[in-house]
């Protein structure tokens, strides 16, 4: 697997619970309030995920074992040596910074302290303008049997995503620098700052067969594959491949996400129909969803989507066609040929 450079020992961490749970402020200039999303067109559903969107991907070890994530969590994954990695998110702020801080206090035995003297270690995302704080919830004469805590906190414009280690300090001393090394590993691919830039080759190694009718699009540099499809009376489609590093997040948050697109209500459940299906293709097994709007939001017509996720070792493909309703619906049986077609080279 790739290596990624690690962040210094758990010393990094610099927020310590000490004996005088003194903490320095550090701030992430971002905007307070969410923006309310404007009525879709071609072009900003094109865009998703790579600029509309923020995805958020990372790497993750090849001995860790991931686990059933539970209600609230993105993923979960537990460690060869002990202790446990969940990664979740919630929208907005969450809550406050202090009120998740102080609730994982309180879960190790450290009292809450007051907003002005909490913050932690700044670590910036690469490819991006965005800043996680680096926390370490242990006391310096914590014996080695204490329950701890190190946690990553990445606050975005609409939501905020929580990366929490737990264990013994003990574990948590011994495996400092591997969860560092994944903090490391985060990526966000919808930022406008990643967009622009290029994309690793690696992560752009697929080759797929396009139907008759399909033209190459230039896409943007996220895309692996860009194509857009013509129709009667001017409607266009647009189909896109894009790689997403790490696990990506759950297929309801996904799902919701592109229904949010359309102005769809989310989706409470996994267990719900309307979330698509799971299929096989010859690269591995595949997400399949198809959402229409309710409403005529694209040039005064309904818009559509038709998506699959692919998720293989390190990295997590999605293939989309998005536009205008009757267009997507039908090239949805091109679509999946053209998903199924997928190969990727060493």
């Amino acid at each position: 697997m790739r290596k990624f450079v690690l962040l210094a020992p758990l010393s990094l961490f610099v927020l310590s619970s000490c004996k005088d749970d003194k903490i320095h402020t550090y701030r992430v200039a971002n905007d307070a309030a969410a923006e309310s999303p404007a009525p879709p067109d071609v072009d900003s559903m094109r865009a998703e995920p790579e600029i509309a969107t923020l995805a958020v991907g990372w790497k993750v070890p090849e001995d860790w074992k991931q686990e059933k994530a539970g209600q609230f969590a993105t993923a979960a994954y537990a460690l060869p040596e002990g202790g446990r990695v969940t990664v979740s998110k919630l929208a907005g702020d969450g809550g406050g910074l202090a009120a998740n801080l102080n609730r994982w206090r309180g879960q190790v035995g450290l009292k809450p302290v007051a907003d002005k003297d909490v913050s932690g270690q700044p670590l910036k995302i690469a490819d991006s303008d965005e800043v996680m704080q680096l926390f370490n919830l242990t006391s310096v004469d914590s014996a080695a049997d204490a329950e701890g805590i190190l946690a990553g906190i990445l606050p975005l414009k609409t939501e905020t995503w929580y990366f929490k280690f737990s264990g013994s300090v003990g574990v948590l001393r011994k495996s400092e620098a591997v969860f560092a090394e994944f903090l490391r590993s985060v990526r966000i691919a919808g930022s406008r700052k990643s967009a622009s830039a290029s994309a690793p080759s690696g992560l752009k190694k697929v080759k797929v067969t396009p139907p008759d009718g399909w033209t190459p699009s230039e896409g943007s540099s996220m895309r692996a594959a860009s194509f857009s499809i013509a129709g009667p009376d001017g409607t266009t489609a647009d189909v896109s491949v894009v790689p997403i590093p790490g696990d990506s997040g759950s297929v309801l948050d996904n799902v919701n996400r592109w229904r949010s697109q359309l102005q769809l209500a989310p989706l409470a459940s996994a267990d719900d129909p309307a979330l698509g299906n799971k299929d096989e293709s010859p690269a591995g097994e595949l997400f399949v969803s198809h959402m229409t709007s309710s409403e005529p939001i694209l040039n005064g017509k309904k818009a559509a989507m038709g998506t699959a996720i692919l998720k293989r070792p390190g990295m997590t493909w999605f293939f989309k066609i998005t536009g205008e309703a009757t267009l997507v619906e039908a090239n949805l049986g091109q679509f999946d040929a053209f998903v199924r077609s997928a190969t990727f080279p060493e």
